[in-house]
């Protein structure tokens, strides 16, 4: 899964709107850039854009264009395509929220990893900026937490993510997770690894160490739900769940004494 015709035809109008402003893919879309998305499909393209809310113009405006009658940040392409836009300028990232102009609010802690560490990716002859999955499972460890019970998706990915992180012929299974010691806990643990590798404040450390407290309890309600949404074999599995959590603060340990 990458973008179709009608998707690359709304982001180029997109770059028109707000010429030479950083623009970066987020979401499940930007999954669908590094693995095959088996677990499930989107829509939706999730774009988060250096601007403020003042300088959001309503693409609504533009010929073509709708606009989402109660969520601002929703918009169709004349094409059909459906994009998700967020404004995170340099403001708007340090204050670490987002108020829209109907009061709700949204968390922007974390986006600044994707401005960060955004990847090139041409697809049909059309250059786009990526958040690549560390960072990806960052932002929806934050979107879950600021919203858990409408927020399965984003558990569903991180799950998907530690099994498969990384796939079975990857180098890395042999050489960075060699102490790891089980094959199949590779993806996790490398997750970890990465994870850690990116974190540069604070608020970042909080993000990962919060979304964790939230999911590593058996018990829990998000823990239970968590493991029903992995993979298939996880549930041929003892504590499938439990078992990548530990791969996982395993890695995010290796990080800090690397």
């Amino acid at each position: 899964m990458s973008l179709v015709e009608n998707q690359i035809s709304a982001l180029r109008e997109v770059d028109e709107v707000w010429p030479g402003v950083s623009a970066v893919i987020i979401g499940a879309t930007a999954l669908g850039f590094y693995f095959d998305m088996r677990w499930r499909q989107t829509a939706d393209v999730d774009l988060v854009v250096a601007l403020t809310l003042d300088e959001f113009p309503d693409l609504g405006a533009r010929s073509g264009w709708r606009r989402h009658a109660k969520r601002e940040h929703e918009f169709v392409s004349p094409s059909g395509a459906k994009l998700d836009l967020l404004p995170a300028g340099a403001r708007l990232l340090q204050e670490g929220r987002l108020q829209w102009r109907d009061g709700s609010v949204m968390s922007l802690e974390g986006m600044d990893l994707a401005f960060e560490h955004a990847e090139p990716h041409v697809v049909q002859g059309y250059r786009v900026l990526v958040a690549p999955p560390p960072v990806i499972a960052i932002l929806k460890m934050v979107s879950f937490g600021e919203r858990p019970a409408e927020r399965e998706r984003d558990l569903e990915d991180i799950a998907h993510l530690l099994d498969a992180y990384v796939d079975e012929s990857s180098g890395r299974r042999w050489d960075d997770a060699a102490e790891c010691g089980e094959f199949d806990l590779a993806p996790a643990y490398l997750l970890g690894l990465d994870i850690h590798r990116l974190l540069a404040s604070d608020v970042h450390r909080a993000i990962v160490s919060g979304f964790l407290r939230q999911i590593e309890s058996p018990e829990s309600t998000s823990h239970l739900l968590m493991s029903s949404l992995g993979p298939e074999r996880w549930r041929t599995e003892e504590n499938p769940l439990a078992r990548r959590i530990d791969a996982f603060r395993a890695g995010m340990k290796r990080g800090r004494g690397a």
